[in-house]
């Protein structure tokens, strides 16, 4: 157990990230070997990592060796025309699927595609085509359109590629209550990915707002120096409330005033109305690390 490590991994043809157990001489930057359900595949160690129950799905075979390397960028240029067949005949079938990616283990074990589709799509004689062309075992995975975007990479509207292309682990749900939650505009259509679906980094600044169930709610009466005012906004990147009164005269409160005067509400066991007591009140510092 001494002479091996945990490492973090990342495959070639779909850019996701796993673990699996090395040598403690493998070290950050290496390419290694490993064998998996579609056969031996060159990886690269991205860093040491944890235990955790992935490490169990892969197998260790080797440190790459120059072989090894160039066998895998002969057939990534084999798998690339092999792409080109595909598309053609899926053309000719009138097969409504998007082909992202052939790729081709480094024993040569199959032949995977890698396409994404809006529904079920019978590729058997496709397959048969396929086989007899290319003379090897083929598959075909559909993957989510998000998978999609991670396996061919893409420019978001940030002007930078695409965060699951480049360092994204997981793909966290995302609905249009996130949208609510952050004080955006209820417009789905302004906070869509390239994939079609919601930005994955509307989730990356949701810790900020849990504070949120602890502000009095818009819409409600408090009283602040003797006067009643109405919640009218939340303004979390300063961290300030703002209210109005009958008379329309407009005041910003801090979160930490908020705090001082007893206004935010306890954070029950369970997270949920208005508190029962259970816990202490919860502090702005303590709801900004959760």
């Amino acid at each position: 157990m001494n002479n091996i490590k945990p490492v973090r991994i990342r495959f070639f043809d779909t850019n996701k990230f796993s673990e699996v157990e090395v040598p403690v001489s493998v070290k950050k930057g290496d390419f290694v070997v490993i064998e998996s359900e579609k056969g031996e595949e060159l990886v690269l160690v991205l860093g040491n990592t944890v235990y955790t129950p992935e490490l169990k799905n892969y197998k260790f075979l080797r440190k790459a060796t120059k072989e090894d390397i160039m066998k895998f960028d002969a057939y990534e240029n084999e798998a690339q025309e092999h792409l080109k067949t595909c598309k053609e005949e899926a053309s000719n079938q009138g097969l409504k699927m998007n082909l992202l990616k052939a790729y081709i283990p480094i024993n040569r074990s199959k032949v995977i595609f890698y396409y994404t589709a809006e529904s079920r799509v019978d590729f058997r004689e496709l397959v048969k085509i396929l086989a007899k062309k290319i003379k090897m075992r083929i598959e075909m995975r559909q993957v989510g359109v998000r998978d999609g975007v991670q396996i061919a990479g893409a420019i978001g509207i940030c002007g930078q590629q695409c965060c699951c292309n480049v360092f994204l682990d997981k793909f966290e749900n995302i609905s249009v209550e996130i949208l609510e939650d952050q004080n955006l505009p209820p417009t789905p259509a302004k906070f869509t990915g390239i994939c079609g679906r919601l930005m994955c980094c509307l989730t990356y600044e949701l810790g900020n707002y849990e504070i949120k169930k602890d502000l009095p709610e818009i819409g409600s009466t408090i009283n602040w120096d003797g006067k009643d005012y109405t919640v009218k906004y939340y303004d979390f990147i300063r961290e300030k409330i703002i209210l109005t009164n009958e008379e329309n005269d407009t005041i910003e409160i801090s979160f930490k005033e908020l705090e001082e005067k007893g206004m935010i509400k306890p954070q029950n066991s369970c997270g949920g109305c208005n508190g029962c007591g259970s816990k202490e009140n919860l502090t702005i510092t303590e709801a900004k690390l959760n």
